[in-house]
């Protein structure tokens, strides 16, 4: 695991000095391409998703629509094609996934270097090293938040579509297109998470509302998990969670804050509330923890860009700086030690 500490330190220092020396942008870049050869290059056990890959990218003529989406067959096409195996799977996607996020990152917010940091520990290793297409999808979430605050349907719903066809789970981002994002009903929020985290824990399972309503292949893939749940293929999910407070903590932070976030920062709003979604949906879905952790896992990818607005509002600022990085490193090592996200890269 002391590699992935090493790129950490690498990545703080790098682009620290890069800060002093007004060097940002291009220590960003080079950052960036660090990040996509790490993913690209990674052993085929440093993760257990790999073998998986691998046996979809052996059987990909075989596979349905439904089990994966057509991107994933053209990918597979296109490394058997030119590197006549599956290295270029995931250099094609890492490619993908780590360009689309940082080119994402770097037109939400001013502070992209800390915003890296918290990119590495916690989505990098989730999505790129491991869940390669949500990856991708979660980057074109957050290219589309431009389109939601400038209301521009169209340009919204391209990027719905091309990120769709690298994973179905976007779909259900289309709804946030109607979120307002310049106003904040703080009661409303504050007292739903409040609700939400009693109610499920009284034993209320939102699950069984959601099998009422018929989402086609949605509905399909909740039925599916559900079966797999009681074959014990899941773990459970406790809301008994020192990281789940701490995030709730942040939200309502930044929901209470709300009116400096808009003056500092456009995004601040629809960023908050669409984080707020990835902690509702984390809560509301808790019985189905596979469920529970794709929602948070796909919506809360705004966290990278959200925290460190922070800096925004408290005072010093390096204070906040302070946080993010400590936040950073919680998620990182709760992933690697914790989770069992990862294994050595070497």
């Amino acid at each position: 695991m002391w590699f992935y500490s090493v790129v950490f330190l690498i990545l703080l220092a790098f682009n620290s000095v890069a800060y002093y020396f007004n060097v940002s942008k291009a220590a960003y870049l080079v950052s960036l391409i660090l990040l996509i050869l790490v993913a690209a290059f990674r052993p085929d056990s440093c993760c257990a998703d790999y073998y998986t890959y691998l046996d979809y990218y052996q059987n990909y003529v075989n596979l349905p629509f439904t089990f994966v989406e057509p991107t994933f067959y053209l990918i597979s096409f296109l490394s058997e094609l030119i590197f006549k195996g599956p290295a270029g799977l995931f250099l094609i996607y890492s490619l993908l996934g780590v360009g689309v996020k940082g080119f994402a990152i770097q037109k939400l917010t001013d502070f992209y270097p800390i915003s890296l940091l918290l990119y590495f520990a916690s989505f990098f290793l989730l999505h790129e090293m491991t869940q390669i297409r949500v990856g991708v999808a979660s980057g074109f979430l957050l290219l589309s938040i431009p389109y939601i605050q400038e209301k521009k349907i169209k340009n919204f719903l391209l990027i719905m579509l091309v990120g769709c066809l690298f994973h179905y789970s976007l779909l259900i981002f289309v709804a946030f297109y109607f979120v307002n994002p310049n106003s904040f009903n703080k009661p409303f929020y504050i007292v739903a998470v409040v609700v939400l985290y009693i109610a499920t824990l009284a034993g209320i399972n939102f699950i069984y509302v959601l099998q009422l309503i018929k989402l086609g292949f949605l509905t399909d893939k909740i039925e599916t998990y559900q079966l797999l749940l009681e074959q014990g293929m899941f773990g459970s999910i406790s809301l008994i969670n020192p990281l789940l407070y701490l995030r709730i903590i942040i939200m309502i932070f930044f929901i209470m804050n709300y009116e400096v976030l808009l003056e500092k920062n456009q995004y601040g709003v629809i960023l908050t509330k669409i984080y707020a979604f990835s902690i509702f949906g984390f809560i509301a879905f808790s019985a189905l923890p596979v469920l529970a952790g794709r929602v948070n896992q796909l919506l809360g990818v705004v966290e990278i860009v959200l925290v460190p607005f922070s800096v925004y509002i408290v005072k010093p600022k390096v204070l906040a700086v302070i946080f993010s990085v400590l936040f950073a490193l919680m998620i990182m090592y709760k992933q690697l030690y914790y989770s069992d996200l990862m294994t050595g890269y070497f």
